[in-house]
């Protein structure tokens, strides 16, 4: 099954030899963080980390040829259980309708210190 990469401008560009996101077999597979197009996760609280989070899934998926209404499923890592309730506020009004089936865990870290949420998005586009 042939993949290709997906990436946006919009999106925060890591040094390491990672996909923004991958379309495979009409899915596509896009792992996001709170961080700005310039590196810098979001100001303020784990609410302002989910939103700049699904942005950036947003962006990859839109460049893929997709929506965020194109998204089946989610695992959500959040470092502090104190910032489940406010993650959860960001997440449902993103996913309002017809939300995603969801995969949630509390973690004892991400990748950085400074990282509060994590989000992996799978989405279908219908074209295999």
């Amino acid at each position: 099954m042939p993949k290709r990469a997906i990436s946006s401008d919009k999106v925060f560009k890591p040094s390491l030899p990672f996909a923004q996101a991958t379309e495979a077999g009409g899915f596509v597979f896009a792992c996001s963080t709170g961080r700005d197009v310039e590196g810098r996760f979001a100001i303020g609280d784990v609410r302002a980390q989910t939103q700049q989070t699904i942005d950036n899934i947003r962006a990859l998926i839109e460049a893929a040829g997709g929506t965020l209404k194109d998204v089946v499923k989610c695992t959500v890592y959040v470092t502090d259980r104190e910032d489940w309730a406010p993650m959860n506020e960001v997440y449902f009004v993103n996913f309002a309708e017809d939300p995603p089936h969801r995969v949630s865990c509390i973690v004892s870290g991400l990748g950085s210190p400074d990282c509060l949420v994590e989000i992996d998005a799978t989405a279908y586009l219908g074209k295999a």
